[in-house]
């Protein structure tokens, strides 16, 4: 257990949360506009960006300092939600720039995974634990994400 490190559970944590921020839009999509299609654009909004984009990832890991391509998207996708959250406070929610928002939370996504599985040799050498100790840590964290779903509304 001591393998689990403070930046292990902030990593986490930035993670979940992002998840549940995620969930959370995808839900006030669903219930403003009640269509397919909206849904549909929003679902390849927040895939197809960080698909493309982790392709990439591992080579920007290996060339550009780690440590900023863990704490520069994390950034721009906190800032986005926040200017969103704001955005949506004074009326101004519409479901262009709910999905502008998802494209650049997701192109976020790409880059990170990518920088963080970097640190693990890293991290392994220097704390002397085994590196499927993260990897745990993230299959878990997956596995249970579909656990936050709430069952769908009911069209009665």
């Amino acid at each position: 257990m001591h393998c689990i490190g403070r930046q292990t559970i902030e990593q986490t944590l930035s993670l979940f949360g992002s998840s549940v921020v995620q969930y959370a839009i995808f839900w006030y999509l669903v219930l403003r506009s009640n269509s397919g299609m909206v849904m549909t654009g929003a679902m390849v909004a927040a895939a197809l960006p960080q698909a493309i984009v982790s392709v990439f990832g591992g080579v920007w890991a290996d060339r550009w300092n780690r440590k900023l391509l863990v704490m520069l998207p994390d950034a721009v996708i906190a800032a986005v939600t926040i200017c969103l959250s704001a955005s949506m406070a004074v009326g101004w929610g519409d479901t262009g720039l709910i999905l502008v928002v998802l494209v650049i939370r997701s192109a976020g996504g790409g880059i990170q995974p990518p920088a963080v599985q970097s640190f693990i040799p890293q991290i392994a050498r220097r704390r002397g634990c085994c590196a499927s100790t993260r990897l745990t840590v993230r299959c878990r964290r997956r596995s249970a994400s579909p656990l936050l779903q709430s069952p769908q509304p009911s069209s009665t």
